[in-house]
This record gives C-alpha cells, structure tokens and sequence, in this order.
C-alpha cells in the first residue's frame, strides 16, 4: 500500500525563545502553538504529534501539579472541538523531605484520527494548549514541539 503526503507542518518554539519559559497557575487554558493542515480527500489521516518540557518544584508543600494537554480543531480555545487530551502530572515528595529543586519533565503524545466530511476541503487549524488542573504551579519551559501530517 502506497501512502501519500498530503500535507505537512510543525512549529518548534525552542528554549528561552518566544514567551518560554512561562509560569501555568491553575485554573486556564493556554495555547502553546497552532499549524494549519489541508484536508483534500475524505480518505485523508491526520497525524498529530507534540512533545512539550515543562519544570515542577515543590517549595514547602507537598501538592501535585496536573497538567491537561489538548488538541483542539478549529480554533485555539472553547468552543473549538477537542480532538485529543491527556494529562501528566509528578509527585515531588513530602515537605520533610525538601525543599525540592525545580525538576525538568517531558509529555509527549500522538493522536491520529480520519478526515470527516464536515472538514473536507478545508485549512484546518490544530492547535496545542495546556491547562493546569492541579494545585500549585509549573512552568512550561520548552521546547514546545508540534507538527502535523496529513497522509491519503
């Protein structure tokens, strides 16, 4: 079976470039980066791969920072179609065992789904947020990686 490219795109915000590193408090929605893909073909696969570094320290509690992960369709923010999401989260220790150093993680995922009808035809905007759902706070410091291949 012969597979064809279709389409194909990334962005890479690499370290101590563009805003990183950034602080994520909990409670919003932050668009990391976005790419266009054209889909052509209701036969068409979309393969989505982002692999984000991010730093946790636990100063003098013991509270776990949670961060959720999301591929959006469509837009950068709600109501935009979630297409994938996972979260990753780290247990630093206990506040008898600190105070911690920052410690240095990388969440990395794939998604791939099939063209619907509904975007057939179309630049579709994918874009790659992060929220933090726990307590405490981390900070997204890179690289943030992200690209997009459309095959048929």
């Amino acid at each position: 079976m012969t597979v064809t490219i279709v389409d194909y795109q990334f962005q890479e915000v690499a370290v101590g470039t563009g805003s990183l590193p950034f602080i994520i408090s909990p409670g919003s929605e932050v668009l990391l980066t976005s790419l266009f893909l054209q889909i052509n073909n209701i036969n068409n696969r979309i393969e989505l791969k982002a692999t984000i570094g991010w730093e946790a320290q636990l100063l003098l509690l013991n509270i776990v920072p949670k961060l959720l992960f999301r591929i959006r369709r469509g837009g950068t923010s709600a109501p935009a179609t979630v297409v994938f999401q996972t979260t990753d989260s780290v247990f630093l220790g206990t506040a008898s065992e600190g105070p911690w150093v920052p410690l240095d993680f990388t969440t990395s995922f794939q998604h791939t789904e099939a063209a619907t009808a509904g975007i057939v035809g179309t630049f579709q905007q994918y874009a790659l947020t992060v929220e933090h759902i726990g307590q405490n706070s981390a900070t997204i410091t890179g690289p943030v990686h992200f690209d997009g291949i459309v095959y048929l």
